[in-house]
């Protein structure tokens, strides 16, 4: 700074004149306009009044400076050959762009940021736009890029390098911990605490919606997070996900497999956790091809008294990893899938992800407006009714139509004379 210009940081209110000359100009985009001084001091306002040749009587009435009377008062001082924006450039030391050119050249760096994405990454282009649009569910990645936008490059790199490597892309599985090290070298990159491991769930999330797979939401509850992850080969937790089932033969790479036969030999009934069906390529049902999946745990055990020879299985709700895996494996097998669930929100929204995964293979049991009217609870579902705005399976329409009406959820136990019977005649 000249040590003309430096007489202003010395006199009294002009670095705060200054500060709210800058604002305004680059608000505006213009030397125009006038900021307010009533809150100066009076030895402040003597000394602008000074400058500009006014009384501080006049200048206190006002309570307010004008942007270019003062541009014009600089023509008759000393600083003459300063321009107002000049003059405020020398005195903070920087070049004061308008919100406008600050917005515009913001624009700019932005698009060569993704450009930079695409020519490095260009199969990944779906992404980088999707990101690039800001939709609503990406703010927090936007928020690092206004922090430290090199970082997010390099997450948002490793976290494609991985995706491009996924387990799932050669059909096999892989714990997420590994898969961390092998393609980041840090076994906790991924850990979904971490920047890199919700970025790696929202790759995935968004890869899903890219391919038109209808998903809800970005995944919130380990359930849901831990399912996402599966269907790509990732598994959080290979014990913890299991199902329960009866009534099933499973072979490996080591031939049938003495658990599950002893299982049926002895009518016991298995949970199998996540980790013990990777090791089998094939499984079916020990009598015909009809596999019937129950929702509630209760319902499941009193089938399975009732009509012991049955195919069956627990879910016990939203269905976990190890359940679509052991569907997989049933539906390549060639069976069909009667699936019977709560007439609520959320058994709605498992039928229809078994219909959008499996197709002709699923058959829904006893999940018509029929069933619902028999079984009409007292619980109030208001709050949950927008969860079934995604529901597209025509076979669906009336018992969604009937549950948005009546605001009121059915529950399988109360059809489960109506199960039973309905596997006896199969039998």
């Amino acid at each position: 700074m000249s040590d003309k210009v430096q007489i202003f940081k010395e006199e009294p209110g002009f670095m705060k004149l200054f500060t709210l000359f800058r604002e305004k100009y680059r608000s505006l985009g213009r030397i125009a306009g006038t900021v307010n001084i009533q809150f100066f001091s009076y030895e402040e306002v003597e000394s602008i009044a000074g400058f500009l040749g006014q009384s501080v009587d006049s200048l206190l009435e006002k309570g307010r400076v004008s942007l270019l009377s003062f541009d014009k008062e600089l023509a008759q001082t000393g600083f003459k050959d300063y321009s107002l924006i000049q003059l405020l450039e020398e005195v903070f030391q920087e070049s004061i762009m308008t919100k406008s050119e600050q917005s515009s050249l913001e624009e700019a760096k932005e698009m060569q940021f993704f450009q930079n994405l695409r020519s490095s990454h260009p199969e990944g282009t779906w992404w980088w736009d999707w990101i690039e649009s800001k939709q609503p569910d990406s703010r927090w990645i936007w928020s690092l890029y206004r922090q430290n936008s090199e970082e997010l490059k390099d997450k948002l790199t490793a976290v494609y390098n991985a995706f491009e490597v996924i387990p799932s892309k050669k059909s096999r599985y892989e714990r997420l911990p590994l898969f961390a090290q092998r393609t980041t070298g840090n076994p906790h990159y991924f850990d979904i605490d971490q920047f890199a491991g919700k970025l790696l769930l929202y790759c995935l999330y968004i890869d899903k919606q890219h391919k038109g797979i209808r998903v809800a939401g970005m995944p919130k509850t380990t359930e849901e997070i831990n399912d996402l992850f599966s269907n790509y080969g990732l598994m959080r937790d290979d014990l913890w996900s299991f199902v329960t089932c009866r009534g099933f033969f499973a072979a490996g790479e080591k031939g049938l497999n003495p658990v599950w036969n002893a299982a049926v030999e002895t009518d016991s009934v298995l949970n199998v956790p996540l980790k013990e069906l990777l090791k089998s390529n094939k499984i079916w049902p020990v009598k015909g091809n009809k596999v019937w999946i129950v929702e509630n745990s209760s319902v499941c055990s009193t089938i399975i008294d009732e009509v012991p020879e049955a195919p069956i299985i627990c879910t016990h709700g939203q269905l976990r990893a190890a359940s679509w895996i052991l569907l997989d494996l049933l539906v390549e097998s060639g069976c069909q899938l009667y699936y019977s669930g709560d007439l609520d929100p959320e058994g709605i929204l498992i039928a229809q992800r078994l219909k959008d995964r499996y197709q002709h293979q699923v058959t829904y049991w006893r999940m018509d407006l029929a069933s619902y009217e028999t079984i009409i609870s007292d619980e109030d579902i208001s709050n949950r009714l927008s969860k079934m705005d995604a529901i597209t399976s025509s076979e669906l329409n009336e018992v969604v139509d009937a549950l948005k009406k009546r605001k009121m959820a059915g529950y399988q136990e109360g059809l489960i004379n109506e199960l039973v019977n309905d596997i006896r005649r199969e039998y």
